[in-house]
């Protein structure tokens, strides 16, 4: 396994994660100037994440690779035993697999170590976890897009939906399969694009980057028949996304905002979408 350590400003941290939406990264140090990060990659996918990363940090114009070791396999599941700890996001507790959570105020949902994007510490995942209770009801059908490690779609789930979720990478799929039989619940995880969705559903979640909206908005607007749940959004972007919904007969029912840990203001949103 390699081990890459990066360092770039802090106030394009959270933007850098949202665009490589699909590997673990450990915070090593972060101050309000600059924040030093590790990613891990199998070796056989070495030179592929290397590129990744640093097509990333030529498209913000910052950050740099600045060291990389090779590390022992097991590191990686110690390094997440060390640093995920359960998550509160009500009414929903997020676990690493190895946590057994005895309360019973919140709904428990049980992560398998790995590197997709999506444990719940993100701003953006935060927010659609807080919308699905309010906007996901049992036998909606509803698809996740951009699945990631499924979280999403097991929060969906356990509120009674039947649930599809998809993700370009396969081995998102497969960490989305696996947490699904942790969290006990039925979800049809498959590989594809926005491209590849044929059919409307009564929800859809959609935690992507900016870019992508700008891709697809169209495509996306005409898959939902009650909601669309939007996350993701940088606060910059905010009102272009409130300017598509307008331009597209879409009604931004409700609006919610998350700051980063440590800062105070809030920099990531979330849009719960209706048509007029």
């Amino acid at each position: 396994m390699k081990k890459f350590v990066c360092e770039m400003p802090s106030d394009l941290f959270e933007i850098f994660l949202v665009e490589l939406n699909g590997y673990g990264v450990e915070i090593l140090n972060k101050d309000e100037k600059e924040v030093y990060f590790a990613i891990y990659s199998e070796d056989s996918t070495y030179e592929e994440i290397k590129s990744v990363i640093n097509n990333i940090f030529k498209d913000l114009g910052a950050g740099k690779i600045v060291l990389e070791e090779d590390i022992k396999e097991e590191n990686w599941e110690e390094v997440w035993k060390e640093n995920f700890k359960p998550i509160e996001i009500p009414p929903f507790i997020i676990l690493p697999e190895w946590e057994i959570y005895e309360g019973k105020d919140l709904i428990p949902i049980r992560l398998k170590i790995a590197m997709a994007f999506g444990t719940g510490l993100h701003p953006s995942t935060q927010i659609m976890l807080s919308l699905i209770p309010k906007y996901v009801s049992q036998r909606d059908k509803v698809i996740d897009v951009g699945c990631g490690t499924g979280i999403l779609s097991i929060a969906a789930a356990k509120f009674g939906a039947e649930v599809d979720s998809i993700d370009i990478e396969r081995e998102a799929v497969e960490e989305c399969k696996i947490n699904a039989w942790e969290n006990e619940v039925s979800i049809n995880c498959w590989q594809g694009s926005i491209e590849n969705i044929s059919k409307t559903y009564d929800v859809v979640l959609s935690n992507l980057q900016m870019e992508i909206f700008d891709k697809y908005f169209k495509d996306l607007k005409d898959k939902f028949k009650k909601y669309w749940l939007i996350s993701g959004i940088f606060k910059d972007e905010k009102e272009k996304i409130i300017k598509m919904c307008q331009n597209n007969n879409l009604d931004a029912i409700e609006v919610k905002s998350k700051p980063e840990i440590g800062k105070p203001d809030d920099l990531w949103y979330g849009f719960v979408i209706k048509h007029k």
